[in-house]
């Protein structure tokens, strides 16, 4: 089944990011023995901690990086460029650049957030989840 939704939960210390049945089962297929199950590549790939992401800057560099040097199967060049363009831009949480599936995603995103317009972004849901001590 497919998650279309990005959760951020103060509450669990952990984001569970979107997913499509479809990815993870070619990967789950692809990965050699890696997995055991589904349920681990869900896990393992699209349930990250908090922790990763605590310093923004670096982690927007990273997750730039990441999205199209794997996801994308671009260019270093171009993960540096992007990478770099993104890792100052202080209103883009790092996660969200980590739950977008591909370049179009994020510009779709980009282009929201830019606007004041987050409301339009329809890619996948985003939810955080904030502890109460109350």
């Amino acid at each position: 089944m497919d998650s279309n939704i990005l959760i951020i939960s103060e509450k669990d210390q952990k984001a569970y990011l979107p997913y499509k049945y479809e990815d993870v089962k070619k990967i789950y297929e692809n990965s050699d023995g890696k997995y055991n199950s589904i349920i681990e590549v869900i896990q393992s790939l699209y349930i990250l901690p908090l922790k990763k992401f605590e310093k923004f800057s670096i982690a927007r560099f990273r997750e730039a990086f990441n999205l199209v040097l794997h996801k994308e199967k671009g260019s270093i060049f171009s993960a540096f460029d992007l990478a770099f363009e993104l890792m100052f831009k202080y209103n883009l949480n790092p996660i969200i650049i980590a739950a977008c599936r591909n370049l179009d995603e994020l510009d779709i995103y980009l282009d929201c957030l830019e606007e004041d317009e987050l409301f339009d972004f329809k890619c996948f849901e985003i939810r955080f989840e904030v502890s109460s001590n109350i």
